[in-house]
């Protein structure tokens, strides 16, 4: 881990320059102080050497001899601070002794007959140097040559320079050869890499303190900045790098700094946009669903499970399973191939569905999902029903009385009835049927006030047996008719309430006149009158009639409908709707339960209020 730093690699990184660049400085001027040195030293030896060559030279064209440069020689040997090598011309060493040519050689010849002389002592009794061989062929063939080589005498690098020796005809007759070491220079060079490695130490460990000191200094803003983008990660857009720099890394900081706060700005707008775009589909009564291009279920509102006969918590493996149910998922695909919206209904449970399919898709207009909303349209499909319904019950309704009175007119008109008793009895015939349409028209006027909520009504006191007393009475007539008995049961003192007594009237007027024209005949009709709790009255009215088939009860309190047993009554369907709104109007409740052959319960129950009692 600590290898990853970015302080170890800037560490690293300037240590190293340091090195390289002091290595390279002192290794250079290591190397040009020894390649100066090398110079000077062969430039004074070549000076020395030309200047003996020319002496020699001459010395042997004034005198053709060499007498009394004994001395001379060992003078020079000790002036040049060099080994001297004279040769002749074919590179053997010449030697001097007294006046007489010890050896006839071709140094000798060069100089003249005699030339040579018994001195006691030669130049150099040391044994040439192992490059001299190289360094003679070269000066014989009239050319000056230096040669360099490492000398275990002397523990030192040595130079060997040799220059002709010319006659006067400017023919090489011999050669001077210096050998000397450069001394000083191996002790000079190991003083110097010495101090270049103290040097290079130094330089090493101030090097790293100040690279570790500036690596920090550049990697803390950094750390800030990333520990800032770590918070941001994490949903804390309030953190600052608290950089407070003028340069490269202090620009970075604040704009880092800028970032978060336009990206905390922007989170928060982005939230409260979700969170008023959830609420917005958590209000919405028909149900969401959002599918990803795989099909899976993304976001679902509450509104679904409902819709579906499904828990609360809708779980994303039962409403696949329910939905592949619905076989939409073929629907969803081509939605999605085809980019356009789809409305497809189904049957679910019981519940008319309709489902609308729309693609989602992005900036690019490529597809990313699709959307289907689903519409419990149950309701509206009975709705539409019960309009067509009433049309046609109300077309029905109105059809047969207006078909006899125009069939009444008609043989009025034509004289087809002429005798005074049959057009009194077609006078009565059509009397009745406009009765009964404007009986119809009463009731359809009347409906529609109620459910309008414009009706009003007048509060007064009103005692309930009393008035169920009135209006047992008005129906006697009819259920002695039929040989039936009304029974009135309950306590004596029952609590007044507040309400409107004809309106009332009106309300169990259609519910006792009901169980009287669909209950056989000599049957009872028993009406109880209790207290039940919550300071409510409640009215029953039971009959032992015909009964209503159980699949029809829910829609017993629909206008115009009439159960089978009752096809062929006059009664409008209307009765038990209007009751049913005359009963929400005193703010009370209203059930009904029957089975065939079983009879027929009505259960009334309205509010009293503790002002009223009596």
């Amino acid at each position: 881990m600590i290898k990853k730093t970015i302080t170890l690699k800037l560490t690293a990184g300037f240590v190293g320059i340091v090195l390289i660049s002091m290595l390279t400085i002192g290794l250079l001027f290591i190397q040009m102080f020894k390649q100066y040195t090398f110079n000077s030293q062969e430039q004074i030896l070549l000076e020395k050497a030309y200047s003996i060559s020319e002496l020699f030279s001459e010395n042997t064209e004034k005198t053709g001899q060499m007498r009394g440069m004994g001395g001379l020689m060992k003078a020079l040997n000790n002036l040049a601070g060099a080994k001297i090598w004279i040769t002749d011309d074919k590179g053997d060493p010449a030697v001097i002794s007294g006046m007489n040519m010890g050896k006839e050689n071709g140094m000798g010849k060069g100089m003249g007959k005699g030339m040579a002389a018994n001195l006691g002592q030669t130049f150099s009794t040391d044994p040439l140097p192992s490059q001299a061989k190289n360094v003679i062929d070269e000066v014989l063939s009239g050319q000056e040559s230096i040669s360099e080589s490492f000398s275990s005498v002397y523990n030192e690098t040595t130079l060997t320079v040799g220059v002709p020796i010319w006659d006067s005809n400017h023919k090489v007759i011999g050669a001077v050869l210096l050998h000397a070491p450069v001394r000083g220079i191996t002790e000079t060079i190991n003083k110097s890499i010495m101090i270049l490695a103290i040097s290079l130490l130094v330089a090493l460990i101030l090097a790293i303190g100040l690279g570790i000191f500036y690596s920090l200094r550049f990697t803390r803003p950094l750390k800030a900045m990333n520990h800032t983008a770590v918070e941001m990660t994490q949903g804390n857009y309030s953190t600052r790098t608290g950089i407070k720099r003028e340069d490269e890394l202090g620009q970075l900081g604040n704009s880092l700094d800028l970032l978060a706060s336009k990206l905390g700005y922007t989170i928060d707008q982005l939230f409260q946009e979700k969170g008023k775009m959830s609420d917005i589909i958590a209000s919405i009564s028909e149900g969401i669903v959002a599918f990803d291009q795989n099909f899976m279920p993304m976001s679902v509102n509450s509104a679904l499970a409902g819709i579906m006969n499904k828990p609360l918590i809708y779980s994303d493996d039962d409403l696949r399973r329910d939905f592949e149910d619905l076989e939409i998922y073929t629907s969803l695909k081509e939605v999605m191939l085809s980019k356009k919206p789809m409305e497809i209904l189904k049957d679910w449970k019981g519940k008319k569905l309709k489902l609308t399919l729309s693609p989602i898709t992005d900036q690019l207009n490529q597809v990313t999902g699709c959307v289907a909303l689903v519409q419990d349209v149950s309701e509206s499909e009975r709705l539409e029903q019960l309009r067509k319904d009433f049309v046609a019950n109300v077309s029905h309704e109105f059809r047969t009385p207006l078909t006899v009175i125009k069939g009444s007119l008609e043989a009025l008109m034509d004289g087809t009835v002429n005798q005074t008793c049959d057009i009194e009895h077609y006078h009565q015939r059509m009397l009745a049927e406009t009765k009964g349409l404007e009986r119809l028209v009463g009731d359809l006027l009347e409906l529609s006030r109620l459910q309008s909520g414009k009706i009003s009504i007048h509060l007064e006191k009103i005692h309930i047996p009393s008035l169920l007393s009135d209006v047992v009475k008005s129906i006697q007539t009819l259920a002695d008719k039929k040989e039936m008995k009304i029974i009135a049961q309950g306590p004596e003192h029952i609590p007044v309430l507040m309400g409107d007594y004809d309106r009332l009237r009106q309300l169990f007027v259609i519910f006792i006149d009901n169980a009287v024209k669909y209950s056989p005949e000599g049957t009872s009709i028993i009406i109880s009158t209790r207290i039940i709790k919550d300071n409510r009255i409640e009215v029953e009215i039971q009959d032992q009639g015909y009964g209503i088939p159980e699949e029809e009860l829910p829609y017993v309190w629909d206008r115009f409908y009439k159960a089978d047993k009752s096809r062929k009554s006059k009664g409008t369907g209307l009765g038990l709707a209007i009751a049913k709104h005359l009963v929400q109007l005193h703010g009370g409740q209203v059930s009904l339960t029957s089975g065939v052959g079983k009879g027929t319960r009505v259960t009334v129950e309205l509010p009293i209020k503790e002002t009223c009692f009596s």
